[in-house]
């Protein structure tokens, strides 16, 4: 799959913007929840019934008026509303970006980020630092997010419980994942060692998957393995190309063919770099065996300490 970026930015065949199909799907998702048809809503704005198929598919642009109006049919909440008006002055300035703020409990950049990656027919993701999200066990995400001391013990809980279901979209039949890891993601010491160890023998299971392909980028390749932040490509079926960066505060999403010419390129030299799957799966295995030592040493030394 080395080519598989060349590809990306090619096969798109859509012209849905990624933002207004993310606003269509939860368009659809209220009205279904409120009891109505489209018919039913099509009679009350007096549009033509296509029309509401194809706002709620994303095929055709919507103004924030006629959003207002939608919204307050289904007599939507004003907290639930308000961000998909937001999104949707966002789409209409056309920017080729949009940038997705943190909330409490679901952020709406993860809420984005969910939505795109579970329609997506290709995946192919760069990770500098830490196990990717979709790959993390319990006790590795509980470590990465409890270490945000921003949040309250039941946030810790309800954030951990949304990475896990998220890794629900990996058995999407129809779609291929591929993850490029920096060699310092596997060594980044989260926890402990037991908990490495048992992240480690994850990761080298689902490289097995057919579906999923797992590539690790050394750290001996020295400043050719340096691509800068985590990002994700995403492909289509039926429509172009998406780009998410990820962030602390927020996250960006890129949908102009130049961003994503840019980190198409990026993708096909992470997999000039990269070990093949095949010596990247036996890599892994090998630091999990690395990390099952040190933590049985560890375990030793306690129990001798607490003898002595």
């Amino acid at each position: 799959m080395a080519d598989h970026a060349l590809a990306l930015s090619a096969m798109g065949r859509g012209n849905a913007a990624a933002c207004y199909r993310e606003l269509g799907a939860e368009m659809r998702r209220l009205r279904e929840a409120a009891g109505l048809t489209g018919r039913s809503i099509a009679r009350k704005t007096k549009w033509d019934p296509t029309r509401v198929s194809r706002i709620e598919s994303g095929q055709i642009n919507i103004d924030v008026a006629d959003l207002c109006w939608y919204l307050g049919i289904l007599r939507v909440d004003r907290d639930v509303a308000l961000p998909l008006i937001d999104l949707c002055r966002q789409a209409k300035e056309d920017k080729g970006f949009w940038l997705s703020q943190h909330g409490e409990w679901i952020p709406d950049t993860l809420s984005s980020l969910i939505y795109h990656e579970s329609t997506a027919s290709l995946s192919i993701g760069y990770e500098p630092m830490v196990v990717p999200g979709l790959l993390q066990t319990e006790r590795y995400a509980h470590a990465m997010i409890s270490r945000e001391r921003w949040r309250t013990p039941a946030d810790i809980e309800s954030a951990v419980e949304i990475r896990l279901d998220r890794r629900n979209t990996l058995d999407r039949l129809s779609s291929k994942y591929v993850f490029y890891i920096h060699e310092q993601a596997l060594r980044l010491e989260v926890g402990s060692a037991n908990l490495m160890y048992e992240q480690m023998i994850a990761l080298t299971l689902a490289a097995a998957e057919p579906k999923l392909e797992l590539r690790v980028v050394p750290a001996k390749a020295g400043a050719r393995s340096y691509f800068g932040q985590d990002f994700v490509l995403f492909q289509y079926e039926e429509h172009e190309p998406l780009a998410y960066l990820g962030g602390a505060v927020t996250a960006l999403f890129l949908e102009d063919p130049t961003y994503i010419a840019t980190y198409s390129a990026l993708a096909n030299e992470l997999a000039s770099v990269a070990m093949v799957a095949e010596e990247s799966r036996s890599f892994i295995a090998a630091l999990a065996d690395e990390y099952d030592r040190r933590g049985f040493r560890h375990a030793t030394d306690r129990v001798e300490e607490e003898q002595f």
